[in-house]
C-alpha cells in the first residue's frame, strides 16, 4: 500500500499476508526529503519461538540481511532507521528481492513471518512520480542522470481557516430551535429511539448554529445527523455539507460520513472517527473548522486495511494543514 498525502509525503507498506511482520518506508518531497524505513515484528500471541533480536534474524531470500546497529535503531521485535544514505542503500539492496522472512524455526513453516515484496517496485515507482523524482540521481524505482536539484520542493499546506468565535446560544434560541427542529426534522429513518435522540447545539457565527442528533448506534460507531440553522426567525435549516478538496477512491465530492462526531466550541473545530472494527486498526478521521461560512477540512486519514498493524487512529495522512 502507498499513501501519499496533498504536500507529497508518502509512505509504502505491505499489507495482508505479512504474518505479523511489517516494513514501512516514507519519504518526504523534495531533493532532500527526509526518509526512513522500519520493519516491525508485532506477533500477538506468544512469540517464545523467537529469543532472538530481529535485527539477526532477517533474510532477503536465502541471504541474510546486515544490519549494523550502529546504523540502526534496533530492539527485540523492531528495526528502524532516518538515515538516508542508509535508507537508500537498503532499498536498492531489497528492490529485486522476493521476499523479507525470518529464521528460526516454527511449529507451523505457513505460519513463518514474511514480508512479500512483490508490488514494491511499483509502490516506489508510483512514490517516484508522485514527488517527480523520475530519472533523477534521488529516485527509487527509476534512477537517472538527472541532478538531484531538478526534484521540485514540497508544495506548501493550505492554511487552516480561522475561526471567529460567537456569542453563545441564548437559552431563548435553544428553546426555539429545539422547538423548530422537533417539528421540521425528519429523523424517520433513525434507528435509536426517540429517547435516546440526544439534541446538541452550538454557535458557528452570529447568524448560524450547529445541530447534532444522534440516530444510529453500532457497537463502536454513533452515526449522527448534522445541520446548520439560522439562530433566528424565520428559521431556515441545511444538511451539514462536508466535501473533501480531493477525489478519493475515483468518487467525486466525497463526504465523510458523520460518525463519531464532535465540535469544539472554543476552537470551531468539527471531528469525525468512524472505525472500520472494534480494534481501531482502520478506518478513517477528519478535522473541519467553520471559516465563517462552511466547514474547511483541515486534516485527513485514512486505513482501509483492517490487518492489525496501527491501533488508535494512526492512520495514514491524506490531507494536511498550516
Amino acid at each position: 500500500m502507498i499513501s501519499c498525502d496533498n504536500i507529497n509525503r508518502c509512505q509504502i507498506r505491505n499489507v495482508n499476508d505479512h504474518h505479523d511482520l511489517v516494513m514501512q518506508i516514507t519519504r518526504e518531497a523534495g531533493r532532500e526529503g527526509k526518509a526512513s524505513i522500519s520493519i516491525d515484528y508485532q506477533r500477538l500471541y506468544d512469540d517464545s519461538e523467537k529469543n532472538t533480536a530481529l535485527a539477526n534474524t532477517l533474510m532477503l531470500d536465502s541471504r541474510r540481511l546486515n544490519i549494523n546497529p550502529r546504523e540502526w535503531q534496533t530492539e527485540k521485535n523492531r528495526i528502524s532507521t532516518e538515515n538516508r544514505l542508509v535508507v537508500n542503500e537498503f532499498i536498492a539492496g531489497i528492490r529485486e528481492g522476493s521476499r523479507i522472512t525470518l529464521t528460526g524455526k516454527f511449529a507451523n513453516e505457513q505460519d513463518r513471518p514474511v514480508i512479500s515484496l512483490t508490488g514494491l517496485k511499483a509502490a516506489l515507482l508510483a512514490m517516484d512520480e508522485q514527488q517527480s523524482r523520475i530519472d533523477t540521481q534521488t529516485a527509487w524505482a527509476k534512477k537517472g542522470v538527472k541532478p538531484a536539484d531538478q526534484v521540485p520542493d514540497a508544495p506548501l499546506p493550505p492554511e487552516a481557516p480561522l475561526f471567529s468565535r460567537p456569542q453563545p446560544l441564548t437559552d431563548g434560541e435553544v428553546a426555539a430551535l429545539t422547538q423548530f427542529a422537533a417539528t421540521n426534522m425528519d429523523t424517520n429513518d433513525c434507528t435509536l429511539e426517540s429517547s435516546e435522540r440526544d439534541v446538541s447545539l452550538s454557535a458557528l457565527s452570529g447568524e448560524k448554529a450547529l445541530m447534532m442528533i444522534n440516530c444510529d448506534r453500532g457497537a463502536y460507531n454513533l452515526f449522527v445527523l448534522a445541520f446548520t440553522v439560522t439562530r433566528h426567525a424565520p428559521f431556515k435549516i441545511e444538511e451539514l455539507d462536508l466535501t473533501l478538496p480531493f477525489s478519493f477512491n475515483q468518487q467525486e465530492n466525497q463526504s465523510p460520513e458523520l460518525i463519531n462526531v464532535d465540535f469544539d466550541e472554543k476552537s470551531g473545530q468539527l471531528g469525525t472517527y468512524a472505525k472500520g472494527r472494534g480494534i481501531g486498526d482502520c478506518g478513517e478521521s477528519s478535522q473541519w473548522v467553520f471559516d465563517g461560512t462552511a466547514f474547511q477540512l483541515t486534516n485527513y486519514a485514512s486505513e482501509p486495511n483492517c490487518d492489525g498493524y496501527r491501533q488508535g487512529g494512526e492512520w495514514p495522512e491524506l490531507w494536511v494543514t498550516r
